[in-house]
């Protein structure tokens, strides 16, 4: 039986009904949509679905639903008209519990929406948050007193159930207000100290439901469920060089909108911390080595050095059409990468945990991974033959039997768990870090990190002392974030010199790894693993990105719906593909391309909300001058916008930082629809007639306003945002460094940028006129 729950990300009451369904082990499916604004639950007991989010927790914990022979009605519960009845054994909600539901409901709910919606404490909202505190206070800590039962010292089990529906309402209804980042501040809970000791306290001892909770719902962080927006400070510069790596490619195909995708998010966060004035080095490449790639190279019937040359070439190339920021493009058949393979196996070998052993199992010559039993299932192979398959992949895989080196992964469960737990933040999204968790517990088998000579085709870097076998082709890829950290390169991006100790670049360890969701293990397990026996850093984060499909159908060749997406950028504007990968798609989904959606975005958000407010404020008809004038004294609305222009920063940094791409968009576009809002009320274009003071300081905020927004998303839009820069004439120094995130930063008198005939910065599109695919 599955109880159906459709609501929005980051629900707090969707959140009572799944920690309601985890506590009493009953399934519940989360169909997560942002037309959901209100859960709403579907129940095979109940003709209608339940709207009241409280009632519907009610109804998972007391209400008792098993699937029977006729159609999957419900029996025993069922009063027969497909309505439910409750649970036999569980006592009703007494008068108590029931005036608690109906004050959360009614009472608190009403009181703190100013405080969860605008951060506007009143009156209200501190009596109800002291009358928690004061009723919680008077019963020993706890919502609801339940006294002990007379000759058994405890309290009725049939209770227990009861107290934890209420702790439960509860604990959801002040989540936003005391969760890290919440909406009171610290001296504020300080008043309340046993309402905070409870929710902390609950929060402790139901910490298994509520992550199960928030992975359900695709929660990052906690504070994602506040309803207001949060507040933040921009974070200082990182003072060592700022490392940010995309996964190196695999050279058995050519680039497609994955590899374009991953690049991408790399080259953005590389340039954000440009942005802010940061040393960056970013780093991507292709894996060249291994039993595919020789095979591939075979079927071209050329030698594998020159079908990898011609493959890492393609690669070069799309990723400079796309106009990249990349520092090394690393290819791992370079000589300085070999030196430092051998290095680090040998240190491996030296700690005693690479020995040499025998493996049995199961292979993936696709994914070049070794697989358990427990993933892999049946299927059939491309002529439609039984065989086994990859759970992961799809993949078919062969069983291997052969001497090999292994490394001694299970020894480092512990280490790793411990690393994972002690820093919330290695692994994004959220549910991915407890993903690789989760399967960590379970128990690590030693890894084969090694294969023969003869496997391999000759294909791959002998193994030190034994050059029967070669190094296993993960442990030869997953070391070049460790060459590209001592690698000596100039601005063309060439190899200058192989340093011996990283610390002299000051780039690792890596701060972030963008990778695919496909390779996750093997980043977030395999290599802190082998940093961990050899005594190196561990990388201070590893966001995981879904995958892409189009129109909604997986991209294939047989669907015959495979696209280039640099052709896809000459079509739309380079800009305005990057910014649709990026705004389209979260880091927690898969992406779905489609010309449709391709369109509103450029047309409704870079057209329209970004390139008109350009057009607005730069117009000779209204900005008659061509300059930044001098602002008159700011009114209340002018502060008003002010405020979230100057706040816009902190909230982009913070997620950037995560990083979260997405979310900085949103937020950026918000303040910019405000603004665009804010030049429609004050109608420059009238005042330019009638109020030529006026006009002067709505046209001095738009312009700060406009900057602000531009550099913020510059990372995101390279190549307008320097068109947006020459329009406003904004100079050099202000295009970049953190004290330009300030309002006010442009001096009044700064002349606008020459005017250039027929500038459009964002031409809109026609679904009707694009290529087809």
């Amino acid at each position: 039986m599955a109880l159906k729950l459709l609501s929005e990300k980051a629900n707090s009451q969707a959140l009572k009904v799944l920690l309601c369904s985890y506590y009493v082990k009953r399934p519940v499916e989360v169909s997560l949509s942002g037309a959901y604004a209100t859960p709403i639950l579907h129940h095979p007991a109940f003709k209608q679905p339940i709207i009241a989010p409280n009632e519907m927790a009610r109804v998972i914990l007391f209400y008792n639903v098993e699937p029977t022979s006729n159609n999957g009605g419900v029996a025993d519960s069922s009063n027969g008209d497909g309505t439910a009845s409750p649970v036999a054994g569980l006592t009703n909600l007494t008068l108590e519990h029931e005036t608690w539901l109906e004050w959360e409901a009614t009472t608190f709910t009403r009181a703190v929406h100013p405080l969860y919606t605008q951060r506007r404490q009143t009156a209200e909202s501190l009596a109800v948050f002291s009358y928690l505190d004061k009723k919680i206070s008077e019963n020993d800590d706890r919502c609801v007193y339940f006294p002990a039962v007379e000759g058994k010292g405890a309290a009725d089990p049939t209770d227990a159930v009861s107290t934890f529906f209420i702790d439960c309402i509860v604990w959801c209804a002040v989540l936003p207000a005391l969760c890290e980042s919440g909406v009171l501040r610290d001296s504020e809970k300080q008043q309340l100290p046993h309402l905070v000791k409870w929710f902390n306290t609950f929060q402790k001892e139901q910490k298994t439901l509520i992550d199960n909770a928030f992975e359900n719902l695709s929660v990052q962080e906690a504070a994602d469920f506040l309803r207001c927006p949060r507040v933040y400070k921009v974070s200082a510069k990182v003072e060592k060089v700022f490392f940010v790596t995309s996964p190196i490619y695999y050279v058995n195909a050519a680039p497609h909108i994955g590899h374009v995708y991953s690049t991408l998010i790399t080259d953005v966060i590389g340039r954000y911390h440009r942005v802010k004035g940061e040393r960056v080095f970013a780093l991507t490449g292709t894996d060249e080595h291994g039993q595919k790639v020789a095979e591939a190279a075979k079927q071209k019937q050329v030698s594998p050095y020159d079908f990898t040359a011609a493959v890492a070439g393609e690669f070069k190339k799309c990723f400079e059409q796309m106009d990249y920021s990349i520092d090394y493009f690393i290819r791992t058949t370079n000589e300085q990468h070999k030196a430092v393979v051998k290095e680090l196996w040998t240190k491996l070998e030296q700690k005693g945990d690479i020995y040499l052993g025998r493996y049995e199992g199961w292979y993936s010559i696709s994914d070049e991974s070794f697989l358990t039993p427990q993933n892999i299932t049946d299927g059939v192979d491309k002529d439609g033959n039984p065989c086994k398959v990859s759970l992961e992949s799809g993949h078919v895989v062969t069983w291997v039997s052969e001497e090999n080196y292994m490394f001694r992964l299970s020894a480092f469960r512990e280490r790793l768990l411990e690393w994972y737990h002690a820093n919330p933040g290695c692994i994004v999204p959220e549910f991915r870090r407890r993903e690789v968790i989760r399967a960590v517990e379970k128990g690590l088998p030693d890894l084969s990190v090694s294969r023969k000579k003869e496997t391999l085709h000759n294909w791959a870097i002998p193994v030190p002392g034994n050059p029967d076998h070669c190094v296993y082709v993960w442990l030869d890829a997953l070391t070049n974030y460790l060459t590209g950290s001592r690698l000596r390169v100039d601005e063309s991006g060439k190899e200058v010199s192989l340093v011996d100790d990283f610390n002299e670049l000051e780039r690792f360890p890596a701060d972030v790894h963008v990778i695919g969701k496909d390779i996750l293990k093997f980043h977030a397990i395999y290599w802190p693993a082998f940093l961990l026996s050899a005594g190196l850093p561990l990388p201070k984060k590893i966001v995981a990105h879904g995958w892409w499909t189009k129109d909604r159908k997986k991209i294939s060749k047989s669907l015959g719906n495979v696209f280039d997406p640099v052709e896809k950028a000459e079509e739309f504007g380079y800009d305005a593909l990057k910014y649709f990968l990026l705004r389209e798609s979260g880091f927690s989904d898969d992406g779905d391309y489609s010309d449709k959606n391709m369109i509103a975005r450029l047309n409704g958000e870079l057209a329209d909300t970004l390139g008109n407010l350009v057009m607005r404020c730069t117009s000779a008809k209204i900005n008659v001058n061509g300059e930044w004038p001098s602002p008159a004294a700011y009114t209340e609305e002018d502060e008003s916008l002010i405020q979230l222009i100057k706040d816009l920063p902190g909230t982009a940094d913070h997620y950037y930082l995560i990083p979260d791409i997405q979310k900085a968009i949103i937020a950026v576009f918000d303040v910019l629809r405000a603004i665009n809002a804010y030049v429609t009320d004050m109608a420059p274009w009238k005042l330019v007639k009638t109020d030529p003071e006026r006009l002067r300081t709505v046209l001095y905020i738009t312009l700060e306003g406009v900057r602000v927004t531009t550099l913020l998303l510059s990372p995101i839009l390279p190549r307008k945002s320097v068109v947006i820069f020459d329009m406003l004439g904004v100079p050099e120094v202000h295009r970049k460094g953190i004290e330009n995130f300030e309002f006010g930063a442009v001096p009044p008198g700064t002349r606008l940028g020459p005017a250039v005939e027929g500038e459009v910065l964002f031409s809109k599109r026609s679904t009707e006129n694009t290529k087809s695919t």
